[in-house]
């Protein structure tokens, strides 16, 4: 999962949450910050605290992006009262936090469980993950746009990295993928897929807006710390 950073709130007071969504868009671009899905048709203003469970509607610590699917799982069982018992991709470094190998996503707890020996992390990584409904073995799960497009993505950037190796690693093939896996989305799963690749990890990163290149080593691989951000809550 992409771990991202909003910066300082761009306004000082909105009367109604959705005037918060060019903002959203121009920081982290028109994608879900949870499941990575593009979402240029239909971007939702994600409140990581729902409305109905007393989260704030317009305060900017409380709002990301989110593609329908993953907004309509979360439902309001996030609210004001258990904001902290997640994972939040914009608090924590998620990339460490998750994995995605062949292209399906996990929890990735034996990194967790080296970072926090207490399992607090662990837990709210799998909260998280449970929230989103992420699991691609749950009941339904083949109905999943999610999950179909997200196979789609991976199977692309397979022969993106096919076509970068056989021309060599040129500068032009290096553009032509980066502005694929922008059009793509799925950050986390192109991300996966060129592990070995370190210049297109660090393109990659490049040019998703807002991902938090701090979270990542020399190498473009996520590193082993959560790297929290000062929490809001």
């Amino acid at each position: 999962m992409r771990p991202v950073n909003k910066g300082n709130s761009p306004y000082e007071s909105i009367d109604e949450y959705r005037k918060a969504l060019p903002y959203l868009v121009c920081t982290l671009g028109e994608y879900c910050s949870y499941c990575g899905f593009p979402i240029s048709h239909v971007p939702e203003v994600e409140h990581k605290a729902a409305k109905a469970a007393n989260g704030s509607l317009t305060d900017w610590n409380n709002l990301l992006l989110a593609c329908k699917y993953c907004n309509t799982r979360k439902g309001k069982k996030s609210g004001s009262v258990n904001i902290n018992e997640y994972l939040w991709p914009d608090v924590y470094n998620t990339a460490i936090a998750f994995t995605y190998k062949d292209g399906v996503p996990e929890v990735n707890e034996e990194a967790l469980n080296t970072i926090d020996q207490t399992g607090e992390a662990l837990r709210k990584a799998k909260n998280l993950f449970e929230l989103l409904k992420l699991d691609v073995l749950q009941r339904g799960a083949e109905k999943d746009k999610r999950n179909r497009k997200r196979n789609e993505v991976y199977e692309i950037a397979q022969e993106s990295l096919s076509l970068w190796k056989e021309f060599d690693y040129a500068k032009s093939i290096k553009t032509q993928i980066t502005n694929n896996a922008k059009a793509c989305g799925f950050f986390s799963i192109w991300m996966e897929v060129f592990r070995e690749e370190p210049e297109m990890l660090e393109a990659f990163i490049e040019a998703f807006p807002g991902t938090r290149k701090e979270c990542f080593d020399e190498n473009g691989h996520p590193k082993y710390e959560l790297m929290e951000l000062n929490n809001p809550w």
